[in-house]
């Protein structure tokens, strides 16, 4: 105890030990007052610069009167701001519409534009605020819950930055993306998995998957956690399986049920699969989204390197630790690598929202396991927001 410390009255220490616990939840909710207020100024006002409305996208994404077109192509954000005009696809012209415009594969991740719509009240005019107000709360829900949960655990409560400023949570927000409501799903699924909440675990895991659907590999690290409790059980009480399978069918069970039974649905209602995001062979793609970014974004390039350099020392790492130990969040966060190394990058920002989930897992694979390197790589992630934001504006 300092000697500042030691000179305050007991109620002057508890309300100091406090404020430094909210610290990180502050610091967050500054960065992202200013990146959103900033970028507000750069659109003169108008929310409907962060769906990222393209020029060429626009016949088929039925942008509102007024909107704001940033690029010519746009970006995804334009595609989720279609889809909540229609959340559950019921017009032809819809499905017809995302399909022609190459987003055939996104209808599938319908929570995010599904809960703006619902907000919305049927408005469409305010679909813009409410897509980017829901990213805001999410984001700042988990700086909180992250908060809380350190100080339950005796863990420094400055890694919440580490999981709240990583790039593939915090940039996604100011582009009207699903990500933070994926990212957010898979680590309140797996904490309430470990807290024994399987119901609670199961709702946020569902969420999750209709985000993002590679966030069903979190799914896949809690059916391999639950088989190694079988495994170990299995000479202390006759048929272990029953009682466990039984605790774990609801979180492995709905978000796959979920996540299946709504894809059926768009296939039907497409009248034909609506594919995949396109795969590629490993590391292959990040070497092309580094050529991309030397070409298409100078500025940027140093960022990409770096953050490419991050992403393979994380995966290094997570190999590492689990030759070491095999746990629920080590497991999951390589599982979630995967989501990294194998799809196609459509742009030098892919590698950035793909690795969100896997640094954010990785920060506390680090902490529950005291393992320095992957909380500095996780660390270093999250350092490289603020330039990013910057060169954005």
């Amino acid at each position: 105890m300092s000697t500042i410390e030691r000179a305050l009255p007991p109620g002057g220490l508890l309300l100091g030990q406090r404020l430094r616990r909210l610290a990180p939840v502050g610091l967050v909710a500054a960065l992202l007052a200013l990146a959103v207020g900033a970028q507000l100024a750069v659109f003169g006002g108008n929310l409907t610069g962060f769906v990222e409305f393209g020029s060429r996208s626009a016949q088929f994404t039925r942008a509102p009167v007024g909107a704001l077109f940033t690029s010519s192509s746009g970006y995804d954000g334009q595609f989720f701001y279609m889809q909540a005009t229609d959340p559950l696809l019921l017009h032809d012209s819809t499905i017809r519409l995302m399909a022609a415009g190459g987003a055939g594969f996104r209808m599938q991740r319908g929570a995010y534009p599904a809960l703006a719509s619902a907000l919305a009240l049927g408005n469409r005019a305010a679909l813009p605020f409410t897509l980017l107000a829901i990213n805001i709360v999410i984001l700042l829900s988990v700086a909180v819950g992250l908060a809380v949960f350190a100080r339950h655990r005796g863990w420094p409560a400055r890694w919440t930055l580490a999981i709240a400023l990583t790039p593939g949570l915090f940039l996604p927000v100011l582009r009207d993306l699903s990500d933070p409501m994926a990212t957010a799903g898979v680590l309140a699924g797996l904490l309430c998995w470990q807290a024994r909440h399987r119901w609670w675990a199961a709702l946020c895991l569902l969420v999750a998957a209709l985000a993002r659907e590679a966030m069903i590999l979190a799914v896949m690290a809690i059916v391999f956690d639950v088989a190694t409790q079988i495994w170990r059980q299995r000479d202390r009480r006759p048929r272990p399986w029953l009682a466990t399978a039984a605790q774990a069918w609801p979180v492995v069970v709905l978000p796959t049920v979920a996540l299946a039974a709504w894809r059926l649905y768009i296939n039907a209602r497409s009248g034909g699969s609506v594919g995949y995001a396109a795969g590629s062979v490993p590391l292959e793609n990040l070497l092309q989204e580094l050529k991309w970014s030397f070409a298409a974004e100078p500025r940027l390039a140093l960022f990409d390197c770096v953050y490419v350099a991050l992403i393979l020392a994380a995966v290094v790492r997570l190999a590492q630790l689990l030759r070491r130990e095999v746990t629920l969040f080590g497991l999951a966060a390589a599982l979630m690598s995967l989501s990294v190394l194998l799809p196609r990058l459509g742009d030098i920002w892919a590698d950035t929202r793909l690795s969100g989930a896997m640094f954010a897992l990785l920060v506390i694979t680090g902490l529950q396991q005291r393992d320095r390197t992957a909380l500095r790589i996780a660390g270093a992630a999250a350092v490289l927001t603020a330039p990013v934001v910057l060169l954005s504006l």
